[in-house]
């Protein structure tokens, strides 16, 4: 069946195709992704440019993009729901000058 007949494409059923999830799953994935969030800050407040905190913002980054590979846009919705639950943003992905990398 074409998504399009679902109405899949209308902003409107985002809420709805999440619904049709394992509810179970959705609510994991947003306490994850709230974890993340917060481990991402505490590093960050310790040490913005440290290797931690790149390794958190890395994790980060790995969490939403596989969001994004499972929902497609609608993975959006869960990164949003765990930043409503966190209270905290998401960090930029590019990587601060001066951060430290270990090969």
């Amino acid at each position: 069946m074409h998504l399009g007949r679902l109405g899949l494409g209308r902003p409107e059923m985002t809420t709805m195709h999440l619904a049709l999830q394992n509810a179970e799953t959705i609510n994991r994935l947003v306490e994850q992704g709230e974890l993340l969030l917060k481990n991402f800050h505490a590093e960050y407040e310790k040490d913005p440019a440290g290797w931690n905190t790149e390794f958190a913002r890395g994790e980060l980054t790995g969490w939403r993009s596989t969001l994004h590979t499972l929902y497609r846009d609608y993975g959006e919705d869960v990164v949003n729901r765990a930043i409503a639950r966190a209270r905290l943003t998401i960090p930029d992905v590019a990587v601060p000058s001066g951060a430290t990398h270990a090969f």
